[in-house]
């Protein structure tokens, strides 16, 4: 990916009004090219040679959520994980699946969540969650 995720990077930050910064360049490029969801410890270990700070890397990661161009999800582990949101919200488009064995968490992004809009009036959805629980294919095997 190289030059293209980082080009990429670029435009997403810009086009949800957010400064272009080497290090939110970076972030944004790292989750791009991540395969699931990742820890903001992982996030920090994988920006090692990057200086951007656990501050800067929480504030900016803050900064994405309300963009719109992140989403976080908890997996029962009180540990949040976050990913590129392809979808413009950060209220959760889609399903994750959640390994009960090894812990690893994926979105599910083949699969959309059905929009409920027949609440009870007054009633105002903010967030909806889908999370999969089972075994992943490695531990299945």
């Amino acid at each position: 990916m190289g030059k293209h995720t980082e080009k990429l990077a670029g435009e997403i930050l810009s086009g949800a009004g957010l400064k272009r910064t080497y290090g939110r360049v970076a972030l944004i490029k790292l989750l791009l090219e991540a395969q699931n969801p990742l820890t903001r410890q992982e996030i920090s270990d994988n920006l090692n040679g990057v200086n951007f700070n656990y501050v800067s890397i929480y504030r900016s990661l803050d900064a994405f959520l309300k963009a719109g161009i992140i989403h976080k999800v908890e997996a029962g582990d009180r540990n949040w994980r976050f990913a590129i949101c392809h979808c413009g919200s950060s209220s959760h488009c889609h399903p994750h699946f959640i390994c009960r064995s090894c812990g690893k968490v994926e979105c599910l992004s083949g699969l959309k969540i059905p929009q409920i809009d027949k609440l009870k009036p007054g009633y105002v959805v903010e967030e909806q969650e889908i999370y999969i629980r089972g075994l992943c294919a490695h531990c299945s095997s």
